[in-house]
């Protein structure tokens, strides 16, 4: 009865007011034409991109990129604040630059993305160079389990699935996109293009069972994550930053061999898909140390061409209030703000 009571509330006789009913309508077509105008730019109109040469392609990718950094104030700030974090030891100009340059990269990944997922096989296969494959081979010919660990380099959606038409009954890991449906069912019709399946980040059991069954899985563990206790803190280009630790869980529980696995865009219009050496002694049982050992494995990475890196999240957020906060805004900024 006092839940009947509650939602009863906003007016006579449980029925809700005329005005609010009104603007919750208007809500859900706004949020309707969204997701129409969404699946409109990536259906209608990005998948005819991959007939044309591919060169024009990575040329509007850049276009839009440098569109994007002069009107979205807020991602670039973030980029801003995270390469100024990252390498204070750049001028002002060689930091503008290098702004100006993941902007284009991310434009590109946009183009590389939607080639990925319905470009030619032969076409993809010609681009993309794969090195490394001799380690996973070799792991597989002992019966373990493997695990390719990535990370968010702008060219990670291309990369990843030719790695899948490499390598056999691969499971991806990935995030729903629960806000637009539409986009979810596109990008997951994409990125099942050779892929065995995909499995939801939070559902862990579900990886620990396709590892068991002798499936490799595909993991990119250096996005933002939520504090909770199987997350830690270790330096990234000397900031701290917060990471989870479960990789370190399946590794145990699934025996699997971890291998650091690495994008990275090449001049005209190339890729190289990079299979390292599995880490050693992994887990050690030193969560703190094992995901430091991953996260300089990624920054010596990302330093060979640090445009490439997504900067564009807020990879050092979350941090204890004893950590400071570099996204903070100056207090005279915020007042004017």
């Amino acid at each position: 009865m006092k839940r009947e009571s509650l939602s009863a509330k906003p007016g006579a006789g449980g029925a809700e007011p005329a005005a609010t009913s009104e603007r919750r309508r208007t809500r859900d077509q706004a949020k309707l034409i969204v997701r129409v105008m969404r699946f409109v730019v990536l259906f209608v109109v990005l998948r005819p991109l991959v007939l044309l040469p591919y060169g024009v392609q990575l040329a509007m990718g850049r276009a839009l990129g440098r569109l994007g950094y002069r009107v979205a104030r807020q991602p670039r700030r973030i980029v801003h604040c995270n390469l100024q974090a990252c390498f204070p030891e750049l001028s002002r100009p060689a930091l503008e630059e290098l702004e100006r340059r993941h902007f284009e990269a991310l434009g590109m990944s946009f183009v590389e993305m939607t080639f990925g997922w319905w470009g030619p096989e032969t076409r993809l296969r010609k681009r993309v160079e794969i090195a490394g494959l001799e380690h996973y081979e070799a792991a597989r010919a002992q019966g373990r389990s493997t695990i390719f660990l990535t990370a968010h380099f702008t060219s990670m959606e291309l990369c990843g699935i030719v790695l899948t038409m490499n390598v056999a009954n691969v499971y991806g890991v990935y995030r729903a996109y629960e806000r637009n449906p539409l986009a979810d069912a596109m990008a997951r019709e994409g990125r099942m293009r050779a892929a065995r399946g995909l499995i939801e980040r939070n559902d862990v059991l579900a990886m620990v069972r396709a590892l068991r069954d002798g499936h490799p899985l595909w993991f990119a563990s250096d996005q933002l994550v939520r504090p909770d206790k199987r997350s830690v803190i270790v330096p990234f280009f000397g900031v701290p930053c917060l990471v989870h630790a479960a990789v370190l869980d399946l590794a145990r529980l699934s025996d699997a061999v971890v291998f650091p696995l690495v994008s990275l865009r090449l001049p005209g219009g190339h890729y190289r898909v990079e299979v390292q050496p599995a880490f050693e002694d992994f887990p050690s049982g030193d969560a703190t140390a094992d995901m430091a050992r991953i996260m300089k494995r990624f920054e010596e990475h990302a330093r060979r061409d640090p445009a490439q890196y997504m900067w564009i999240w807020r990879r050092f957020g979350r941090l204890p209030p004893e950590y400071p906060d570099i996204y903070r805004r100056p207090s005279s900024e915020a007042g004017g703000a």
